[in-house]
């Protein structure tokens, strides 16, 4: 008879307390469980989860204090807002649900601990055993085929000229009175191609433009600049050119306590939305819902585009789709897509919101991680890219745009910000506000 491998995540306060007076009570509990101490429900990291999986167990079961009686205050707070956007991550590539649960259990409640273990533990075992832990070498060939986008809207003949002046001119203007150091826009190179620059003189500012082709979040470039140096404090504001989706990684920032909001200057623009290379106007573009920066100094140009689509969020149809799948077919199409992975982390720096000084995947002493290129190990990164950007990530989409694999890596963070949406109501950027999976529950929430 099959039996399941399950490693249960215990607080040492209350639910591992529970479990050794279901002990001294002589309450059955199954023998499947494998009890790891940890100081708090809330030290429990999606790392440590998936860890646990990549070592062969068929679930997972997170117990800590009830809320409201913590021994940290509010650490289990943090588990009852961050597991359930876990849980929903790694069902949407794939793994049953039923495989990881999170529930409370107090030092005396010794019976209580029997039943949920008890429960827990069928529910595992008629699924069977887990295939989450995969041979790197095998070869993925997914039975799911995502339907491509129908809406493709060619981009319109603009004329970005205006809008080009007027970008020039407060930059020429910010710089000759020193009111910021440096403008960071946009030029064309001498090959044509619209790429990032930072301009320092009034006299350079005629190299700044506007185009279709201005796709580059140059948010990412801020948290650098206004880095002190040596001690020494940022004297000026530093100009940056935003368009609507960048605008709000702004306020991630400042809520993060990367910079000052006083320390940026947003030249905001109207935006028509940006080009692909085909020809079409982006994904992300044609689901656009801002149409003027939420973070605006001075906005160029003035007037909202009359041309941008209001459709649904982005890729919901690909969502869905994949939801709909079952879960074999939808781990084995992530799999395929994280096989292609070659761990350049393009993703990453193109994306404003990964400024760790070093990240959790590239450090040596992670051994528990890994830093290879194998595939556990590239799932590994990617979904827990994804879910350190929940309720962060402001859907500019350049994570996707900069793989140079073409991972639908967008897909994850939409499923993440709609989870965030439904369970929080709040989209990350359009306040200063930090991801509601690090503050304190509200009064709303309701336990099992």
């Amino acid at each position: 008879m099959y039996e399941p491998r399950i490693i249960a995540f215990l607080c040492s306060w209350c639910s591992y307390t529970g479990a050794d007076t279901a002990g001294i009570a002589r309450i059955k509990s199954p023998a499947n469980i494998r009890a790891v101490r940890v100081p708090c429900s809330g030290r429990v990291s999606p790392e440590l989860v998936m860890r646990a999986f990549d070592q062969g167990a068929d679930g997972v079961l997170v117990l800590g204090c009830h809320i409201g009686e913590c021994h940290y205050d509010t650490g289990n707070h943090r588990a009852a807002k961050r597991l359930p956007i876990l849980k929903s991550l790694l069902t949407f590539v794939g793994l049953e649900q039923e495989r990881l649960r999170l529930d409370w259990v107090s030092a005396s409640e010794g019976e209580r601990f029997s039943r949920i273990a008890g429960e827990f533990t069928e529910s595992v075992r008629a699924l069977g055993p887990v295939h989450w832990r995969v041979n790197p070498d095998g070869n993925h060939m997914p039975d799911l085929e995502l339907s491509a986008i129908s809406e493709l809207i060619p981009y319109p003949e603009t004329d970005f000229t205006t809008k080009s002046a007027a970008i020039r001119e407060k930059a020429r203007e910010l710089l000759s009175s020193g009111q910021v150091s440096c403008v960071i826009g946009y030029e064309l190179s001498r090959r044509g191609r619209t790429r990032p620059v930072f301009i320092y003189a009034p006299e350079d500012a005629v190299r700044l433009v506007w185009n279709q082709d201005c796709t580059n979040n140059l948010t990412t470039y801020l948290p650098y600049k206004l880095r002190p140096s040596k001690g020494k404090e940022i004297s000026k504001p530093v100009a940056v050119v935003v368009k609507p989706c960048d605008s709000k990684a702004i306020n991630v920032m400042v809520a993060e306590n990367q910079y000052r909001r006083d320390q940026v200057y947003a030249l905001g623009v109207a935006c028509e939305g940006i080009r692909n290379p085909d020809g079409n106007l982006q994904t992300r573009c044609i689901t656009c819902q801002e149409a003027v920066p939420i973070v605006c100094d001075t906005l160029i140009s003035g007037a909202t585009s009359s041309f941008i689509p209001r459709l649904s969020s982005y890729a919901r149809e690909e969502i869905t789709e994949l939801q709909d799948a079952p879960p074999a077919e939808r781990m084995e199409f992530w799999l395929a897509q994280f096989d292609r992975c070659i761990r350049c982390y393009a993703c990453r720096q193109a994306c404003p919101m990964c400024k760790c000084p070093e990240c959790l995947y590239e450090r040596d002493e992670s051994t528990f991680i890994g830093l290879g290129i194998r595939l556990n190990e590239k799932r590994t990164f990617h979904l827990g890219r994804a879910y350190h950007l929940a309720g962060r990530c402001v859907g500019c989409n350049e994570c996707e745009r900069a793989c140079p694999m073409n991972i639908p890596i967008g897909l994850l963070n939409q499923k993440l910000a709609e989870e965030i949406e439904a369970a929080f109501d709040r989209r990350a950027g359009l306040t200063v506000a930090p991801s509601p999976i690090v503050t304190v529950l509200s009064g709303e929430y309701k336990e099992n």
